[in-house]
């Protein structure tokens, strides 16, 4: 094994042409997610709208309870076709 590793860094100037072609690469890659993200968005806010539409237009499910009030005490009576009443026998 060499215990002393030789690293040899870059010493000259880069290449002209370096700079703008690493800025017109970000640049391309910007916009792709730009464009990625701007679909993106239009996906879901269509899909915002559509439930929205869906739930103005679904049948409001009917209450499962009433209450009465009598006495200053408020009572809730269910709906006997939601649940099963058990006799607990003696």
């Amino acid at each position: 094994m060499n215990p002393r590793p030789k690293i040899y860094f870059y010493q000259g100037k880069p290449p002209a042409y370096l700079i703008p072609l690493v800025l017109l690469l970000g640049i391309v890659v910007l916009a792709i997610l730009v464009l990625f993200g701007f679909f993106l968005g239009i996906a879901v806010g269509v899909a915002l709208i559509i439930f929205g539409v869906m739930r103005l237009f679904s049948p409001k499910s009917k209450k499962k309870f009433r209450t009465i009030d009598e006495d200053g005490r408020t009572t809730i009576v269910l709906d006997r076709e939601d649940y099963e009443v058990i006799d607990k026998g003696k």
